[in-house]
């Protein structure tokens, strides 16, 4: 049996969707043995049925009966896309079919949410899935998705090498890796005693003194700046229907402030609190006052407890270790349970 592993290409080179998959696929083929199969992302709203027949055959041209095949989800191409894709894969017999939910473009963006059932139907085609916490699945559930074999995520891995002689440390300091468009925090930033590092590119009209805008970084550039910064790493939403997506969905980011080795900040809703609150990874809160707040007083006994007990956390995110206990229980619940 081989088992096989859809990957990303095609997108933007700053796409962390791109980044994600590629990364999981990286520890599935390099770790784990997986074979890639390779997903180029392209428009193509009419494209012939002989046509993209011949797409897949030519994704797939290493499968054989009794195979299992990983889908990392979504493909970014639409949802029929995905669905004829493992409509092929099912040709074949004896495949066990594992969908990676890495995405939910209904329950991301509102204009798509009319989508969710077709969605449901795509994942009700899987043997196994991969999600990202418990609360998404029961979710999923009350929308129609069956009773399935499940592995749950937890947080993304973030495969990535730390300087060891930069030392995070307890400076009076947010940072945050987002777009600042989309959040009025940034525009509407007030603290004199915090100040606000904002890892993209300037915000047209903001000219704050207690805000420092790094422009976009490369992963490992990236990283090391934010071990350099110190102080804490913000997530964050402001807009209500994303908002409700994050109480059930994996934050990448949340994963890169980890591997970088700084304390998180987040609120109460987030999938993960529970492990962040026991082993101390971090502060909760509701409301960026109540954050400002909590860092402009922290301790650095504190501070230093919660680094410290991230630098033993992180080392299974900087070694994918959440990405190859998911694949490996997956691979076992569709061969074995």
């Amino acid at each position: 049996m081989t088992v096989h592993i859809t990957d990303l290409n095609g997108m933007a080179y700053v796409s962390v969707a791109q980044i994600a998959q590629n990364m999981v696929t990286k520890i599935a083929t390099n770790e784990l043995n997986f074979d890639p199969f390779t997903i180029y992302f392209y428009a193509w709203k009419d494209e012939p049925v002989d046509v993209i027949s011949a797409r897949f055959d030519g994704i797939i041209a290493a499968l054989q009966d009794g195979d299992t095949v990983v889908i990392q989800s979504p493909s970014w191409n639409t949802i029929e896309w995905d669905q004829k894709f493992i409509d092929r894969i099912s040709i074949y017999r004896n495949i066990k079919k594992v969908i990676f939910v890495e995405d939910i473009p209904p329950l991301m963006f509102e204009s798509n949410e009319y989508m969710l059932p077709q969605y449901i139907d795509y994942y009700n085609k899987a043997d196994v899935l991969i999600l990202a916490s418990r609360k998404l699945y029961d979710y999923l559930r009350v929308h129609g998705l069956k009773q399935k074999k499940v592995v749950i995520q937890h947080m993304w891995d973030h495969i990535s090498q730390v300087n060891p002689y930069i030392i995070p440390k307890n400076k009076k300091v947010i940072n945050f890796a987002g777009d600042p468009k989309k959040f009025d925090f940034v525009k509407d930033w007030s603290s004199e005693n915090v100040k606000l590092n904002v890892y993209s590119e300037p915000l047209e009209g903001v000219n704050n003194p207690n805000i420092t805008f790094t422009g976009w970084q490369d992963d490992p550039v990236l990283i090391n700046s934010l071990r350099k910064a110190g102080g804490f790493g913000l997530v964050w939403s402001e807009e209500p229907y994303w908002s409700k997506y994050m109480k059930m969905n994996a934050s990448y980011k949340l994963s890169t402030y980890l591997a970088a080795g700084i304390p998180l900040i987040v609120n109460s809703d987030t999938p993960e609190k529970d492990t962040i609150v026991n082993k101390k990874l971090g502060i909760i809160a509701d409301s960026i006052d109540e954050a400002v707040d909590k860092v402009e007083h922290m301790s650095d006994m504190r501070y230093n407890e919660m680094k410290d007990n991230i630098g033993e956390f992180a080392k299974l995110i900087r070694g994918g270790y959440f990405t190859k206990r998911a694949l490996i229980e997956a691979v076992f619940k569709a061969q074995y349970e």
